[in-house]
Parts: structure tokens; C-alpha cells; sequence
């Protein structure tokens, strides 16, 4: 189960780089298009982690902090391309963004170990 968690991830991570590229070339049916099946992954990504939380680690412990760190980067996400697309600023989620994606990589493979 892990491999289609980090799959779904790696999966919307590159969904999102391709709608703020489509973003800033103001392409907007495309955009629309993305935001919508990376809306999908994000319940994709929801649902694999709630698994994972809930089948092998009993939300405990670190475990649910990472949890809780990769809503906060499924929210910056969000936040970036739809702030973006209203003309408003973006860059303190992007600087939320780093931290958390910085926190939920170290709290996987760091302090979790996968």
C-alpha cells in the first residue's frame, strides 16, 4: 500500500507543477482540466494515507503528525493555484510549501522509515 501512496503523490505533485505552468501561460480550459483531476488525486492521496494511518500505524505517534503535515501541503497546494488564478500573491504558501513538503519527506523516510 505504501507504493500507491507515494505513487499518488508523486502523481499530484506533478499534476500541480503542470497546472502552474498552465497558470502563468494563462491557459485557462486546460487549467480547469488539471485542477480537477488533481482534485481526484487528492482524495486519491487521502484515502491511501488514511490507510496507512489507520491499518499500520493505529494513528500514533508520528505517524498522525506526518498526517497532519501532508493535509497542510494538500491545502498549499490548493491555495497556490487558486489564489494564483484570482491574480492574488502566493508566495507565503509557497514558502508554506517547501516547510511542509521539507517535514512530511522527513517524517517518512526519516523518522517513519519507509
Amino acid at each position: 500500500m505504501i507504493h500507491v501512496h507515494v505513487t499518488t503523490w508523486f502523481l499530484t505533485l506533478i499534476l500541480f507543477f503542470v497546472a502552474v505552468y498552465l497558470l502563468k501561460a494563462n491557459k485557462q480550459k486546460p487549467l480547469k482540466i488539471i485542477q480537477m483531476v488533481l482534485r481526484l488525486f487528492y482524495l486519491l492521496v487521502l484515502g491511501t494515507g488514511l490507510h496507512l494511518l489507520a491499518a499500520y500505524y493505529q494513528f500514533q505517534g508520528a505517524a498522525l503528525i506526518k498526517g497532519i503535515v501532508g493535509l497542510w501541503v494538500i491545502f498549499c497546494l490548493e491555495f497556490i493555484l487558486t489564489r494564483g488564478g484570482k491574480g492574488k500573491p502566493t508566495k507565503i504558501f509557497w514558502i508554506q510549501l517547501v516547510i511542509a513538503l521539507v517535514l512530511v519527506f522527513y517524517y517518512g523516510y526519516v523518522v517513519l522509515d519507509y
